[in-house]
């Protein structure tokens, strides 16, 4: 499904050039849950913007179902991002002066859907979440996890075949957190959706299918879980690799 081949991004700040990512190849399949992970500065939400079309590379390709999105013009990454791509924030990105079905459904009124039809799959959409009564709630009268799940239904509300997460978890305390985790794990195994979430927590990471830790800007490991791997053992061996 993404194919990534030789992408370099650098940044220039005052005089000094800095690269953040070099000669990055990586192949991700449908239906793959991918952690990555890596210290400040790796370059792990670089990578997770141009992945999704929000920023451009120097140098390389990157290819979703064959279409090589930083060949498109503005216009069309804009298009590709609303029929292909949905996006998970750490802090929600929710709209304070919305209801929650509104926060949910105002991606969909740019798909041409009518109302009933939208608000047909905004109760859907509320359900797999568990925020069933929720609808007309406003941001600021939910909690953390609740705001994040909002967000999660806002996320696949186009159908989207990836899912993009940057530090999903990180407002939120442990109990919280693993809800969220435990959810989008259940959504990507009941979907098939394609998830790539970047995370600096190993309980986190312990969730997805396949952990890339990056480096100084490049690939450092690769690493595929096992089936049916205990979450705070793989935790506890990543925390030790990763130190």
């Amino acid at each position: 499904m993404i194919s990534v081949q030789s992408l370099k991004k650098s940044y220039t700040i005052g005089n000094k050039s800095y690269e953040i990512l070099r000669e990055i190849d990586m192949q991700a399949e449908k239906g793959e849950f991918i952690a990555v992970m890596g210290p400040s500065g790796s370059g792990k939400s670089t990578f997770l913007n141009l992945l999704g079309g929000l920023d451009t590379p120097d140098g390389g390709e990157i290819s979703v179902n064959g279409k090589d999105i930083h060949r498109l013009n503005e216009k069309q990454r804009t298009l590709f991002r609303r029929e292909h791509v949905g996006f998970i924030f750490q802090n929600y990105q929710l709209l304070p002066n919305l209801t929650v079905e509104e926060n949910v459904s105002f991606p969909m009124y740019s798909g041409g859907k009518d109302k009933q039809e939208i608000k047909k799959q905004v109760d859907e959409l509320l359900k797999s979440v568990s925020l069933e009564g929720k609808d007309n709630n406003y941001p600021s009268q939910l909690s953390g996890g609740q705001q994040q799940r909002v967000a999660i239904a806002r996320a696949l509300s186009m159908n989207p075949n990836l899912i993009l997460a940057d530090e999903p978890t990180g407002n939120l305390d442990r109990r919280t957190g693993t809800e969220v985790l435990r959810l989008l794990s259940s959504l990507h195994q009941k979907n098939q959706l394609t998830i790539i979430m970047v995370t600096h927590d190993v309980y986190a990471a312990s969730y997805a299918d396949r952990i890339i830790l990056l480096k100084d800007g490049e690939i450092e490991s690769d690493i595929r879980q096992t089936e049916g791997a205990n979450h705070d053992v793989m935790a506890n061996l990543l925390a030790k690799f990763n130190s």
